[in-house]
């Protein structure tokens, strides 16, 4: 795919959701924050699509790899 045509499809149009998946904030803020104390490590968010959940988890602190 060209760059013009990624461009097109994911940046001008909108590709994936803008804001992160209830049921994410729910497994950060209940599983991993509370039960476990995990706030920080690394983080493989795969199938991330435009990365939202990602950004999400390394705005929270964690280093976040992404794969699509």
């Amino acid at each position: 795919m060209s760059f013009e045509l990624y461009k097109n499809k994911y940046e001008q149009k909108g590709y994936g959701i803008e804001y992160p998946d209830g049921h994410v904030i729910r497994f950060y803020e209940r599983i991993l924050k509370y039960k476990l104390n995990k706030t920080s490590g690394k983080l493989l968010d795969f199938g991330c699509g435009n990365g939202t959940h990602a950004k999400y988890f390394k705005d929270k602190g964690f280093k976040v790899c992404g794969a699509d």
